[in-house]
Parts: C-alpha cells; sequence; structure tokens
C-alpha cells in the first residue's frame, strides 16, 4: 500500500512540475523586477537629495509603494522603522473610489534633535495615494550638550548640520498618478532646529496635491512663540526631471535691522501664528487648481476692503476672532505653462483658520480620492 502511495505521489509532482516551474520563474523574474524598481528608485532618491546623507538616511527609514492589485489601487508595500509606522486601512469611505489611504504615525510622540525621518513613494501609472497624519508633527529642542562632540569630530569633515532635527520624503508619481499630501501642521518648539525637505518627482502626466504648513509653537505656553532657533523647509515639483515648482520658507531665530539692532522672530512675524502652501500640479487636478485660484483671488479682493495684511503687524493678542478676514492672508502663483498648477501662500492667526480653508479648498478633491481632505475623520 504505502509503495503504491509513493509511487503515486511522484506521478503526481512529475504531471505538476511544468506548471510548478513555470510558477517558480514568474515568480523570480517577479522578484527580480521588484528587486531593480527599488534599487532604480533608490538610484533616484539619491540624484535627488545629492550631498544631503541626512535626507539620504531619514527616506530610507520608510518606503510606501501604490500599484494595480484586482484592478484598484493599493498599497503593495509598505515598510518602516521606528520612530515612523503606517496605517493602511483597507476600506474607503467611498469603496468605489480608486484610491489608497494611509496615515503616519510617529511612534515616539514627536522627533528630537538629531532625529531622521521619512519616507520613499511611489505611486504607479494611473493609482492614487493620500497620505494623511493622525496629529500634529512636534519637534523637540535643539540638544546642545548631547550633539557639541559630534560637531567638534565634524569640524573637519564638513558636517555643519550635525544634530538637526531632519524630516525628508522622496515621492516618484507615474503616468496618469495622483499623490495628495494632506499632513496636519509641525509645531516646532523652542530652541529647536528644523529641515524638512521634500522632491516629489512626476510622469508629465502625473499630478500632485502637496499641502504644507508649520506654527508657531507652543503659543499658550510662556513665551513659547516664534522661539525655535532654525526652522528650514522646502518642497521641490519636477515633471520628467525638469523643475515645476521650488517653494522654500526659512525662519531664523533673530535677525538685524538697517540699524543693526536685533529684532526676534516673534516681533517680525506680527500676529501671524502659522505659515502655510498649497501646491497643485498635474492634469487630474487642473479645474481644482482654477477654482482655488478663483477663491484667492476673491479672498484678496475681499481682503483689501478690510485692510489687506495690516493685521499681519498688529500685535498676536489685537487680533478679533469674530471676523474670519482679519485672520489669515491668502496669496496665489499660476504657474507657467505647459504645466497646469497654481502654488498658495497663507500665513494666519490660528491652524483653524487655515484648516477651514483648506477642507473647503480641496472639498472636490473628495470624488478622486473617496474622502474629502481634513475632513475624512468626521471634521476632527
Amino acid at each position: 500500500f504505502f509503495a503504491a502511495l509513493k509511487l503515486f505521489t511522484l506521478r503526481r509532482r512529475a504531471r505538476r512540475s511544468p506548471t510548478s516551474s513555470l510558477a517558480a520563474e514568474r515568480d523570480h523574474a517577479s522578484v527580480l523586477a521588484r528587486a531593480a524598481r527599488a534599487a532604480r528608485e533608490t538610484a533616484q532618491m539619491r540624484r535627488a537629495f545629492a550631498g544631503d546623507s541626512s535626507a539620504q538616511r531619514a527616506c530610507s527609514i520608510a518606503a510606501l509603494d501604490v500599484t494595480r492589485a484586482n484592478g484598484r489601487s493599493a498599497v503593495t508595500r509598505c515598510y518602516a522603522e521606528y520612530p515612523v509606522k503606517y496605517l493602511t486601512p483597507k476600506r474607503g469611505i467611498d469603496g468605489d473610489c480608486d484610491c489608497a489611504w494611509a496615515y503616519a504615525v510617529n511612534m515616539g510622540g514627536g522627533l528630537v534633535s538629531g532625529d531622521a525621518s521619512g519616507t520613499t513613494i511611489r505611486v504607479d501609472d494611473g493609482c492614487a495615494l493620500a497620505l494623511a497624519t493622525q496629529g500634529t508633527q512636534k519637534v523637540y529642542k535643539h540638544n546642545k550638550r548631547r550633539w557639541n562632540d559630534d560637531a567638534k569630530a565634524g569640524e573637519g569633515d564638513g558636517r555643519s548640520n550635525v544634530g538637526e532635527t531632519t524630516s525628508a520624503l522622496y515621492a516618484s508619481v507615474g503616468d496618469g498618478g495622483l499623490l495628495a499630501l494632506l499632513p496636519d501642521p509641525t509645531q516646532i518648539f523652542a530652541d529647536a532646529v528644523f529641515r524638512q525637505t521634500q522632491t516629489i518627482d512626476m510622469h508629465e502626466h502625473g499630478s500632485c496635491v502637496c499641502v504644507d504648513w508649520i506654527t508657531a509653537g507652543r503659543v499658550g505656553y510662556g513665551n513659547e512663540r516664534w522661539a525655535f532657533k532654525r526652522a528650514d523647509v522646502r518642497t521641490r515639483v519636477t515633471s520628467n526631471g525638469e523643475p515645476v515648482v521650488v517653494e522654500a520658507t526659512r525662519l531664523e531665530a533673530s535677525s538685524r535691522d538697517s540699524l543693526n539692532a536685533e529684532i526676534s522672530l516673534a516681533m517680525r512675524m506680527g500676529a501671524v501664528n502659522v505659515v502655510a502652501s498649497l501646491i497643485i500640479v498635474g492634469p487630474r487636478v487642473r479645474e481644482l487648481a482654477k477654482s482655488c485660484g478663483d477663491w484667492a483671488r476673491d479672498s484678496a479682493t475681499r481682503s483689501m476692503a478690510h485692510g489687506g495684511a495690516s493685521w499681519v503687524r498688529a500685535s498676536p493678542g489685537s487680533v478679533t476672532q469674530t471676523d474670519p478676514q482679519s485672520k489669515l492672508f491668502v496669496s496665489a502663483s499660476d504657474l507657467p505653462l505647459p504645466h497646469s498648477g497654481i502654488v498658495l501662500r497663507f500665513f494666519a492667526a490660528d491652524s483653524e483658520s487655515v484648516q477651514d480653508v483648506l477642507r473647503s479648498l480641496l472639498a472636490p478633491l473628495a470624488s478622486q480620492l473617496g474622502a474629502p481632505p481634513y475632513d475624512e475623520r468626521g471634521g476632527s
């Protein structure tokens, strides 16, 4: 009986061997293709951040790939190291919408001196990804004692940014793809040194929506309003390797006026407690860019009737909480042809004003993302 069973098993394996071999070959080819793609994307990321070892290190901490799975956009690769973690809900609010969602979580409660946090993202042809956060990203103070020795050691090899907190992102968007970066604001604490750099490399028919904003810190806690040492935020969008948008903001603790008197950052910022930007580029968001541009021009007209941006020079406590026009100022820059898009910049007295505007402006994206940005959690 056992001999007959063994013979039957051997014959069955022999009959299956051609199919099994083909399946093994396909699996092997798939593994090789994924490895080649990962190597190519790593090379692209390193070119984008050439000479910036901190950004390269940050981008290697996490990875998100969105490709076709069963005919829909799906997160097919999700890798993260501490302190980053990604939550990828399987079901969106609108199950019929072709878009994957992911939420970035900081497991340490914030970034401390010397931390490098970031990710590498790939959105395949015709796919869509909405990347949000679970809450405000906090950047804690720069620890001088911890990094003094490393700074001295790096004097001879050109390392000038030892100990700064770094956040980096590299994303590639394929033909017809859409990437929506929808983070909560970054809150920078007193004495912090923070640098953020983002590069979004799109196919000529790719699209992106990128929100980026920072707040004055712990405004209600003593003198921690614009009390950080330095914040350097930079976003670069390219199409087929050609720069389309380079948006940069650099804020430093103090500077000197024409009389060589030192002026603090809090004094220079006046009543402003939030600085934000909204970048909209690509054919899938052409109508959204147009509607945002129309709103910005109408808002500027209304704002001029209320004194324009004169409130910015007022003291923080003098801004009224009842008149929304006295709490927010916006400017807009249309992108030159052949690129369709716009860049909006906001200055506001509080983050709620910016979030309300973002909810309103980006609401049309719900048809492509499956949920309204900044409102997918019930308006929280």
